[in-house]
């Protein structure tokens, strides 16, 4: 008898703690959303004659999550009446983990020797503004050496270029496709086109990686556009490019541009097949580019995901000033604040 008093007491206690424990879970609240976060860009600035405004980064200072090509120096131009201007073109931010954010607000900041102390500056600004005006080469490996597998990465290309439209309706998207042979789709703002292009790329032997690059390079440095980005993959390495051709050569012809507009340049090397040359994709990753490394199929489905996001959200930058002379000798140095959100 003391027995079942004992069990059923038990089963009642259970059921109690069940109750309470479905009372507390409902109500929970749900998680709020990370709360916007900031990053830092330091940069120096000088306007010897007052009308030829010049910047430069301090890339040890500045957030690594800023993407952008510190070792670029960009000019500006006099702006009537009295004012100057600098534009700061192909700015992303992307975290660690390859999280793509969207700016909210920018604080601009001068240090200012008289204080020893960095004081907020109202009268010159950061403005930020996404660019529409984009243009995208997609560089894909078609080697054998991905087997069935391929169905795959034709799909992941197609869901890349859709949402590249989806959120930059203007965007023109080109294709580069290499085995032995290197085949090209042009720049083009038709979707539908564009992916039944993908869907009809076909594989063949060997990777000539390096040249197919070049091809895609050579589009968008004769295109015009605001912002520039070429992605590409593999799952190999190059074995089929002539001579003239390398790696060096390649991240010569990104970083040296003549042009206004550099090319951000995005790599991706599925890992397991051909076996990937992972320094030579992480060189490749200039002028503020990303590289990645997926160890499955299904890994490279979120990296394609991923990139589509980072590619297609992409800010310039403006900073307007007065014409005060400034030295070279003794750069004005700023720094300003980035509030952003994950996207």
């Amino acid at each position: 008898m003391l027995y079942k008093i004992k069990a059923q007491s038990l089963q009642f206690l259970i059921i109690v703690i069940l109750i309470s424990s479905c009372a507390k879970e409902k109500n929970t609240p749900e998680p709020t959303p990370s709360p916007n976060r900031e990053y830092e860009l330091y940069i120096d600035f000088w306007n010897p004659t007052g009308t030829n405004p010049q910047i430069s980064f301090d890339a040890e200072n500045s957030s690594s999550e800023i993407r952008i090509d510190f070792d670029q120096t960009f000019a500006g131009v006099a702006v009537p009446p009295n004012f100057t201007q600098v534009i700061i073109d192909n700015v992303r931010i992307i975290d660690g983990n390859f999280v793509n954010f969207e700016i909210d607000e920018i604080t601009a900041y001068e240090f200012r020797n008289d204080i020893n102390n960095w004081k907020e500056d109202v009268e010159f600004l950061m403005e930020y503004e996404p660019i529409g005006d984009l243009n995208v080469v997609l560089v894909l490996d078609a080697s054998a050496s991905l087997d069935a597998d391929f169905i795959k990465v034709k799909d992941f290309a197609s869901n890349f270029v859709t949402k590249i439209f989806t959120e930059t309706p203007l965007a023109k998207i080109g294709i580069v496709d290499f085995s032995d042979v290197i085949n090209t789709f042009p720049l083009s703002g038709n979707e539908n086109a564009i992916i039944q292009y993908i869907s009809n790329i076909q594989q063949g032997p060997f990777t000539t990686l390096y040249e197919a690059m070049n091809t895609g390079v050579d589009i968008l440095q004769e295109a015009q556009s605001d912002g520039k980005s070429i992605l590409t993959f593999t799952d190999g390495t190059d074995n089929n490019s002539n001579p003239a051709y390398t790696s060096d050569y390649l991240f010569n012809k990104l970083t040296n541009d003549s042009s206004n507009i550099l090319i951000n340049s995005f790599t991706i090397g599925l890992e397991g097949n051909g076996g990937v040359d992972k320094p030579v994709l992480e060189n490749l990753a200039a002028n503020g580019g990303v590289a990645r490394f997926p160890n499955s199929i299904s890994e490279l489905q979120v990296v394609f995901e991923k990139f589509s996001e980072s590619i297609a959200n992409v800010y310039n930058l403006t900073y307007i000033r007065n014409q005060q002379i400034i030295p070279d000798t003794m750069p004005a140095r700023l720094k300003f604040v980035f509030k952003a959100s994950p996207k």
